[in-house]
């Protein structure tokens, strides 16, 4: 090993105090709390996520979530946009996956709930899609959230070819 190296590894050892390297190691502080990132820092990242987001730089975006739900695994936001951004890029499985673990950190997730419930319905799981809507109407009944307007659309779809269903 070069001398300029090991004095790196020399400061890099130094500088990281023992006690929160265990914390870490023992999963009492996340990832980005160990490098000292705030949550003003963390949410300014997803801002710009977001806005990569929705001018269709998916590939970035994706990347800019990946790397918060690595610094903040217990955040139902990151895994939520993380899972919106999955779905645009056509990973199916992967969004799903994210949408639950945004669900299982928070149930009253609504975006979560309205995203993994128009999955289902892509994949013709209607029980499923259905109990994502109700819940996300529920908790959002006055459909302040876009994403619950959606929902509420969406149901308003289902009952008429329901409807149009049993008159034929």
């Amino acid at each position: 090993m070069s001398t300029q190296l090991q004095a790196k590894v020399s400061v890099s050892k130094k500088d990281v105090p023992p006690e929160l390297a265990q914390k870490l190691f023992l999963g009492e502080i996340t990832p980005g709390q160990f490098l000292g990132m705030s949550t003003e820092r963390l949410y300014k990242l997803a801002g710009m996520g977001h806005e990569m987001f929705k001018s269709g730089q998916l590939q970035g975006a994706r990347d800019v979530f990946e790397g918060l739900v690595a610094a903040s695994p217990y955040d139902s936001v990151f895994h939520c946009h993380l899972a919106a951004t999955y779905a645009r890029l056509e990973r199916f499985e992967e969004a799903k996956a994210s949408y639950t673990r945004s669900l299982e950190l928070n149930i009253a997730n609504v975006d979560a709930l309205v995203g993994r419930s128009e999955l289902y319905l892509r994949e013709r799981k209607l029980a499923e899609a259905l109990q994502d809507i109700q819940q996300a109407l529920k908790l959002d009944p006055q459909a302040t959230r876009d994403t619950t307007k959606r929902a509420r659309a969406t149901l308003q779809m289902l009952q008429k070819m329901a409807e149009g269903g049993k008159a034929a």
